[in-house]
């Protein structure tokens, strides 16, 4: 299962962004706790901030659900590598790439033509579908089909 959509610079945007990744996940049913979820939720803000700020005001976003897998890419038009920062306590920001490398199960780069995509994935809980207990959210039931 795939949702793409492109994400531009704005009050609402990064918000709006990974608040759609998130209502994927639900709406296809990915086997992830709450906890999870919200690391998810955190990493997407994480990526789509840096590509917004840093690569030019835009960012493709795609969400895949494949092989036990969910897969988050941002693709951005810069061709400089993400940098995962060590940022002391005087720097309001430069943490981003250290927290989706400690939150996700896995997560890198690759260049691409135009620029490059930085990605991060979690696998599927081997827990049972539904054990979470919640109904879906209002966001996964507005997700757009």
């Amino acid at each position: 299962m795939r949702d793409e959509f492109h994400v531009t610079v704005g009050v609402e945007a990064v918000r709006r962004a990974r608040e759609r990744v998130v209502a994927a996940a639900e709406h296809w049913g990915v086997p992830l706790s709450a906890d999870a979820l919200s690391d998810v939720r955190l990493c997407a803000s994480e990526l789509v901030a840096n590509a917004l700020e840093h690569a030019g005001g835009s960012c493709l976003v795609t969400v895949d659900w494949v092989a036990d897998e969910l897969r988050v890419e941002v693709a951005d038009g810069c061709r400089r590598p993400p940098a995962v920062l060590v940022a002391g306590d005087e720097l309001p920001s430069g943490r981003g790439l250290v927290l989706v490398e400690a939150l996700a199960g896995r997560w890198g780069w690759r260049m691409v033509p135009g620029g490059k995509v930085v990605y991060f994935a979690f696998a599927a809980q081997r827990a049972p579908v539904g054990q979470r207990g919640e109904p879906v959210s209002a966001s996964a039931a507005s997700y757009p089909r």
